[in-house]
């Protein structure tokens, strides 16, 4: 199935209401798998290590009925790989990422998969470093991998853990430039005072409402609420849709992070299904998840909420 396609497909579905199905979590699956999971760099390596299971995984969420996939490149930016000594290899990591992306929608796809190419904030400093001087990519390494994306063949740029307003403005410049479809992707979780924050916060993070009022531009194709906790979805819904006309998406995650690795003690695919039922109720159109889901969480969601349930 080729890009074209897929990507004509996703928006058709978009226009019209469809429920878009996505995938589950990559760098969480491949820990899953055996993967080692870096101090540093999380899963990128295993994009040079072990691109085999990186292809495997996402062969195993198209087979469970992903329409998009997303490629493993989370955390793959120049400021997150330099500190893991694979400064000089960003372009070899990203690429590599999208050929395992592309090579398994050629080999598993029965029907139309769209591949995005992941960019997010995510870097070791962030959490290394006491709050008010965490450095982020700026707009040179947001290019830099928006670019290396773009020409190795992503059908659209998913914007992911956008946190901030300031260097998320310079992501979804960088990403816009690519002349592809953006995603923006939020992960908001509840603050002490009941007030949705946004990941990843150090202590004086804007909130979600701040996020979104600032960067939800009218040319974004849609805006996701990813890799968030499931109750916090109709809450984030409701304070995206004060500032956003376009599709809503929701992959939220289950199960606990103790760095570098993902602890899987989150919800079972049924109860998992249950909060993307209520989020598909509640206008998202992008369903899938983040770290915790797995390709059986993805099965069910495809089977209850894709084409299986027409």
């Amino acid at each position: 199935m080729g890009c074209m396609v897929a990507t004509l497909d996703v928006a058709r579905r978009l226009a019209v209401g469809d429920v878009v199905i996505l995938d589950g979590g990559t760098g969480s699956q491949l820990q899953a798998e055996g993967v080692p999971m870096d101090e540093l760099a999380w899963s990128a390596w295993a994009n040079l290590a072990q691109p085999g299971v990186v292809q495997r995984v996402h062969e195993e969420y198209i087979r469970a009925g992903a329409q998009v996939i997303i490629t493993n490149t989370y955390a793959a930016n120049r400021v997150a790989l330099e500190p893991a000594g694979l400064g000089g290899q960003v372009a070899e990591v990203n690429r590599a990422a999208m050929r395992a992306a592309l090579n398994a929608r050629t080999t598993a796809a029965s029907h139309p998969v769209a591949v995005a190419g992941s960019m997010s904030s995510f870097c070791p400093a962030v959490m290394a470093v006491p709050p008010g001087d965490a450095w982020f990519p700026g707009l040179a390494d947001f290019r830099e991998q928006a670019q290396l994306l773009a020409e190795a063949g992503a059908d659209l740029i998913a914007l992911e853990m956008v946190g901030g307003r300031g260097y998320g403005s310079l992501a979804v410049q960088a990403a816009a430039e690519t002349g592809l479809p953006v995603w923006l992707g939020v992960s908001p979780y509840h603050r002490a005072d009941g007030t949705l924050g946004t990941l990843p916060d150090l202590g004086d993070g804007d909130t979600l409402e701040e996020v979104v009022s600032a960067l939800a531009a009218p040319g974004l194709a849609a805006i996701t609420i990813m890799h968030a906790r499931p109750e916090v979805t109709l809450d984030a819904i409701e304070i995206v849709r004060k500032h956003y006309a376009g599709p809503i998406g929701v992959y939220a995650e289950t199960g606990d992070w103790a760095p570098p690795n993902w602890v899987f003690t989150g919800l079972t695919p049924r109860p998992y299904l249950d909060h993307a039922i209520t989020g598909a109720s509640h206008g998202a159109l992008l369903i899938g998840g983040s770290c915790g889901v797995k390709p059986e969480h993805i099965a069910l969601l495809a089977a209850r909420l894709g084409d299986a349930a027409r």
